[in-house]
C-alpha cells in the first residue's frame, strides 16, 4: 500500500495483484505524492549545479548568451539566446528555471542555429539568465488516487474476479481475454478482413478489454477510427484518451474522415482542451473548455465521441460515462493511468505498440511496474497472443525486404506487407538499387554524440540521391526523380542532428522520437558514436530495439545505416546486452555493404 497517498489499507494490494506494490510504483512515476517529491529535488539538484555541469544535463541549457530582445506585448518580453554546443530536451512551450527562479517559457528553439527565445514574466524582464533548466512541476492528481482507491476498496469488499462494477479493468489486471457477447469469437471469420475483425469485436464486447497492436504502417489509427464511427452508428457513446492533446486531435480528426468516407450520419466529436488557439467546431470538432461540458454533451446527444487526458475520465463523475473507452498509443501510458482511467468506460480498446518508441520513466521501480498498459498484457512476448487481443498483420508501407527485417527482430515474424509495396524501388543510383538494407561502414574515434566523419558521408549519399536519373517508382508504372523531401535523416542524438542539418540546409532530420508516425522513401540512419563504450547514454540507448525499430520502419524503400564498425563488435557482459546488440548484427547479415569509397564514386 501506499500511505503518503491514501493513509488507508487494503486498496492497493487488490490492484498489484501477485506484487502487491506493482500498481503503486507505476502509479508514483508521475502521479503521487512520492513522484512529486522525486520531482522537485530533481529541480533543486539543478539549481546547484554549475554551468560546466550543466552541460552534461539534458534537462538544461548552458553557455546561454544574450542576442536581442526579439518583441514585447503587454510589457512582456520574448529575448534571444544563443548557446553551446550541448545534448538537452529543452523544447518550446516549456518552462525553464534559473536557480529556482521561473525565467518564462520556451517561444522557439533552434538546434541547428543553437539559438532559444524565451518569453519572459515581469519579474525576471531583465534578468539575462547564463543557463536554464527544466523543471516540470507536477500536476495535481487528486482524480487518478482516488479513482483507483475506489476501484482498490471495491476490490478488497467484493474481490479481483467477482461481477460487477469496474469489470473492463479488472480484465486487464488479470490479463484475461475479451468477454465477447452472442457466442462470438475473436477468430477472423472466413475472409474477413483484418478491420471487419476488429469492428465486430468493438461491437459485442461485454464489460470487457480489447487490444489491437499496430507495428508500423499498418493503419492503427485508420482501425481505430473505423471501430469508433461502428460503435455510433450502433447507437453507443464513445471516449478517446492519449497522454497527449495532438495524439487524441489526430484519432478525432480520422474519426470525422472516416465518417465522412463511409458516410456515416451522426458522429458528434468533441475535445477537452484549455488550447484557446483551437477554433470551435474546426474540422468538425467542437471544443469543451471545462469538464463539465462533455458530460453534459454525452447525456444529451450534443456529443456521442469525446476526446480528453486522463484527467476527465478519472473523476467520479465520469464513471461509465461512455460504452467504451479508446486508449490510443496504449504503449506508452502506465498501467496504473489505464487503470484510473478504466472507469469511465464500460470497456476497453487500446490501441498502440509496445515494441515501438518506450513509455518514458522516471527513477527505478519493482520488476513489472514500469510497463505500460498494453506491455502488460503482452507479457513476455513481442507481439499480442491471438487469444489476447489482434495484432493488425499487414503494413502498407515497407518494402517485403525491410518488413522481413523488422518482421523477425521485434514481431516474432508475424507482420507482413501489402502486395503493392513490392513495387516501391530505387532506379537509376549507382549502388542503391531496388530496395532493402544497407550498411555503411564509417572509421572513426572517441566520437560521442557528433561525427563529423559521418555527416559528411551521409551527405554524399543525400547529394547522389539529387543526382539526375535517379526514380523512385512508388507503383507499377508511377516514377517521379528523388526529391530532398523523399529522404528521412535519423541520429540518436541532438548534436548530431545540429550538425547534419548545418550541412543539409532543408533536409528532413530529426531523432527517432521526432519522426514516429512519419515515413519516406529512403531512410538514412547515422549512429555517430565511435564505440559502445563512447555512447553518452549507453548501450541501453544506442542499441535500444524500439528505437532501432523505429528508425528503421520509416522507410517504404531503402533504409541506409552509417556507422562505426566497431558498433557491431560490442563485448557484451550480459544476455540483455547480447540481445541489443544481436539485432545490429543480423541487420548487417541482411544487408548490402557499400564502402566509403563506394559512396565517393
Amino acid at each position: 500500500m501506499c500511505p503518503e497517498t491514501s493513509g488507508r489499507s487494503g486498496a492497493w494490494p487488490y490492484l498489484g495483484l501477485v506484487d502487491d506494490e506493482a500498481v503503486p510504483s507505476a502509479y508514483i512515476e508521475t502521479n503521487t505524492p512520492v513522484a512529486q517529491k522525486r520531482i522537485a529535488w530533481a529541480g533543486y539538484r539543478l539549481a546547484e549545479l554549475d554551468e560546466e555541469d550543466l552541460l552534461d544535463e539534458r534537462a538544461a541549457l548552458a553557455g546561454l548568451r544574450f542576442v536581442k530582445r526579439v518583441c514585447v506585448e503587454r510589457k512582456i518580453p520574448v529575448d534571444r539566446y544563443t548557446f553551446e554546443k550541448q545534448e538537452t530536451e529543452v523544447r518550446a512551450a516549456k518552462d525553464v528555471y534559473h536557480r529556482e527562479e521561473k525565467i518564462g517559457c520556451v517561444v522557439a528553439i533552434d538546434l541547428v542555429q543553437r539559438t532559444i527565445e524565451i518569453k519572459k514574466t515581469k519579474k525576471t524582464a531583465e534578468i539575462q539568465p547564463s543557463s536554464v533548466y527544466m523543471w516540470d512541476r507536477p500536476f495535481g492528481v487528486s482524480e487518478h488516487a482516488e479513482s483507483l482507491l475506489r476501484i482498490g476498496d471495491w476490490v478488497k469488499e467484493n474481490g479481483i474476479d467477482a461481477a460487477g462494477k469496474y469489470r473492463a479493468v479488472r480484465d486487464l489486471l488479470l490479463r484475461k481475454p475479451p468477454r465477447l457477447l452472442g457466442g462470438e469469437t475473436i477468430a477472423a471469420l472466413p475472409g474477413e478482413e483484418t478491420k471487419l475483425t476488429a469492428c465486430r469485436i468493438a461491437g459485442v464486447l461485454d464489460h470487457s478489454v480489447f487490444a489491437i497492436q499496430g507495428p508500423p504502417g499498418a493503419g492503427k489509427t485508420y482501425t481505430g477510427a473505423r471501430m469508433i464511427c461502428k460503435l455510433v452508428r450502433a447507437g453507443k457513446k464513445i471516449g478517446i484518451t492519449a497522454l497527449s492533446h495532438k495524439v487524441i486531435r489526430n484519432l478525432l480528426k480520422e474519426v470525422v474522415e472516416a465518417a465522412h468516407a463511409d458516410r456515416i450520419a451522426g458522429v458528434r466529436c468533441m475535445q477537452r482542451t484549455n488550447d484557446e488557439a483551437e477554433e470551435d467546431g474546426a474540422e468538425g470538432i467542437a471544443i469543451a473548455v471545462n469538464n463539465d461540458i462533455p458530460r453534459g454533451a454525452l447525456d444529451s446527444g450534443a456529443a456521442n465521441v469525446v476526446g480528453a487526458t486522463s484527467w476527465l475520465w478519472a473523476r467520479q463523475e465520469y464513471f461509465e460515462a461512455v460504452d467504451a473507452l479508446f486508449i490510443d498509443e496504449a504503449g506508452q501510458m502506465a498501467l496504473a493511468d489505464v487503470i484510473a482511467v478504466g472507469q469511465g468506460a464500460k470497456n476497453l480498446v487500446l490501441i498502440g505498440d509496445p515494441q515501438q518508441l518506450e513509455r518514458p520513466l522516471k527513477g527505478s521501480h519493482p520488476e513489472g511496474a514500469e510497463k505500460s498498459a498494453l506491455e502488460h498484457l503482452l507479457g513476455e512476448h513481442k507481439t499480442i497472443p491471438t487469444e489476447i487481443g489482434l495484432l493488425l498483420p499487414e503494413t502498407w508501407r515497407l518494402h517485403p525486404k525491410i518488413c522481413g527485417f523488422t518482421s523477425e527482430l521485434f514481431y516474432e515474424g508475424r507482420l507482413g506487407s501489402r502486395g503493392f509495396t513490392g513495387n516501391r524501388v530505387l532506379d537509376g543510383h549507382p549502388w542503391l538499387s531496388g530496395a532493402g538494407l544497407w550498411f555503411v561502414p564509417v572509421t572513426h574515434e572517441g566520437n560521442r554524440n557528433s561525427s563529423a566523419e559521418e555527416v559528411e558521408v551521409v551527405a554524399r549519399i543525400v547529394e547522389s540521391l539529387m543526382r539526375t536519373g535517379v526514380i523512385w517508382f512508388y507503383g507499377v508504372g508511377n516514377s517521379r526523380a528523388v526529391k530532398l523531401e523523399d529522404v528521412l535523416i535519423v541520429a540518436p542524438y541532438n548534436a548530431q542532428v545540429s550538425d547534419l542539418s548545418a550541412r543539409l540546409p532543408g533536409a528532413r532530420i530529426g531523432t527517432v522520437d521526432k519522426f514516429q508516425g512519419q515515413e519516406a522513401p529512403v531512410v538514412i540512419y547515422s549512429l555517430t558514436t565511435s564505440s559502445p563504450e563512447d555512447a553518452p547514454r549507453g548501450m541501453e540507448f544506442l542499441y535500444s530495439l524500439n528505437r532501432l525499430n523505429v528508425a528503421t520502419s520509416r522507410a517504404m524503400s531503402n533504409v541506409i545505416l552509417v556507422g562505426s564498425p566497431k558498433l557491431l563488435e560490442p563485448e557484451c557482459q550480459s544476455p540483455r546486452q547480447m540481445q541489443l546488440a544481436n539485432a545490429l548484427c543480423r541487420y548487417l547479415e541482411l544487408a548490402v555493404t557499400i564502402t566509403e569509397e563506394g559512396v565517393r564514386s
